[in-house]
């Protein structure tokens, strides 16, 4: 049964693998042990107990309806109701002293910090990305450094993500082959891995920052090549022309939902699914959600520093560290061009300093914005 659900959280993360919610105990942890809170994602928690091992600490497994952290923060799954409830049900009130919970800062889109803490009394601090730097963090006096607080994409990440996200769509081209061209099979699966692993390898160097903008780069160069070859060698053009095709198409499969695979790029096709009404396909959410509103255009991310207290919230949750403090100590938008929407700093900032409004009219004047920032997503 393991097995079999880590296979499927490996290969099918579109669709939920859950695990049991509660209080799971790592090592021998005592009454001055640190609480941490993750998901019940099959695969995180698995990941955590093995990187936490030989570590003492309480582990909360709050309820995401067996999706990721990011996953489920952005589609309201793994939220401040499920850890508030995790938190309560658990009995860990009972098992420790103190009262301080430690949250993976890409659930900040769905976690209210603010209302965990009036709702249970518990204090909430943010811990690292990376499940593989939770040790650091604990050995450290749970600090923080700014390597712990962004997001990165590096080859095995992107291959792990993106694995577990498009194999489904893999799996169904390789069954469309066996059913409608049984004689191509064979190369449709060599043709579709090895773009795979090509493009998920090579895509940080490949111009743009989106994934479909990345993609037409390849695209335009594979159609070169098609066009060079049919000119060159037209009499042996079937296999070629079919090997080139397979790896365009796939190559427009793995790249236009590349953004929506990590919290590093904001999804291409998120704002074209909500506009067709499809609300969502598995675990991946596109209509109804802020995110989706401010890449549709819909809605613009707008920052009010005259009302921004300095408490540094939006700065501790961004991935991408697209906030700063000016020399007034209060918030300031440093990294536009890095926002990918995630709408952490948004959940997270406590004197609606930063809103997510319907889009402004050049045309109206809005007497009411003062020190106004935007950032127009679509």
């Amino acid at each position: 049964m393991n097995l079999f659900k880590y296979v499927w959280g490996m290969l099918f993360r579109l669709f939920p693998c859950p695990t049991r919610i509660g209080l799971q105990r790592i090592g021998n942890p005592g009454r001055n042990s640190p609480v941490l809170v993750t998901c019940n994602f099959y695969i995180t928690v698995r990941r955590l107990l093995r990187k936490l091992r030989g570590l003492d600490a309480w582990l909360l497994i709050a309820d995401s309806k067996g999706v990721n952290v990011w996953c489920a923060a952005g589609g309201n799954e793994f939220d401040t109701r499920s850890v508030v409830s995790v938190v309560k049900t658990s009995g860990i009130g009972d098992l420790v002293e103190h009262r301080r919970l430690i949250l993976p800062p890409l659930g900040a889109p769905g976690i209210q910090a603010n209302e965990v803490e009036q709702q249970t009394g518990w204090s909430v601090k943010w811990g690292p990305i990376r499940i593989k730097d939770i040790p650091d963090y604990l050995k450290n006096g749970q600090h923080r450094n700014e390597n712990m607080k962004r997001v990165t994409y590096d080859w095995l990440e992107r291959l792990d993500t993106a694995m577990g996200s498009l194999f489904p769509f893999f799996l169904l081209g390789a069954i469309g082959f066996l059913i409608f061209g049984p004689n191509l099979l064979m190369e449709y699966l060599v043709v579709g891995a090895a773009t795979f692993v090509f493009f998920m390898l090579t895509c940080p160097w490949l111009p743009g920052n989106r994934g479909l903008t990345k993609v037409i780069f390849v695209e335009v160069i594979l159609l070169g090549i098609l066009i060079a070859n049919l000119m060159v060698n037209p009499q042996n053009r079937f296999l070629t022309q079919t090997h080139i095709i397979m790896a365009m198409i796939m190559l427009f499969v793995y790249g236009s939902e590349l953004g929506g695979l990590a919290s590093t790029m904001s999804s291409d096709f998120d704002a074209y699914l909500s506009r067709l009404g499809i609300k969502s396909i598995g675990n991946a959410f596109f209509a109804g959600t802020l995110r989706t509103a401010l890449l549709t255009g819909h809605r613009v991310l707008t920052y009010y520093q005259d009302t921004c207290n300095g408490c540094r919230s939006c700065i501790e949750v961004c991935p991408m560290g697209c906030w700063g403090l000016n020399e007034n100590k209060r918030a300031q938008f440093i990294n536009k061009d890095h926002c990918t929407a995630c709408c952490a700093c948004l959940v997270q900032c406590q004197v609606e300093a930063i809103k997510a409004e319907p889009k402004f009219n050049p045309d109206k004047k809005d007497k009411e914005r003062v020190a106004h920032e935007s950032l127009d997503k679509r």
